[in-house]
């Protein structure tokens, strides 16, 4: 796992010297959060790609590093509720 959000402010304050407000803090945040969303909306898409080529949930946690059961909430999640 990467660096926190605190981790990394104080990195920056610490080697470069720079004050590091609540405003930046924030938007630092917001955008740590943001990427964060989009790494799991891509691996959401790959497993419902894999899910529809037939790959079953085993075969696709073992690929994705993710267990069976965060695999099948995530098909469960993006199916539609009528077929």
């Amino acid at each position: 796992m990467g660096l926190s959000v605190d981790e990394k402010l104080g990195i920056i304050e610490k080697e470069y010297s720079i004050v590091i407000d609540d405003r930046i803090r924030e938007d630092v945040s917001a955008m740590c959060n943001l990427s964060q969303g989009i790494k799991d909306n891509t691996l959401a898409e790959v497993i419902m790609t894999m899910h529809e080529k037939g790959y079953d949930s085993a075969q696709i946690a073992e690929i994705v590093k993710k267990t069976i059961e965060e695999v099948e909430a995530v098909i469960r999640k993006r199916e539609p509720v009528l077929a």
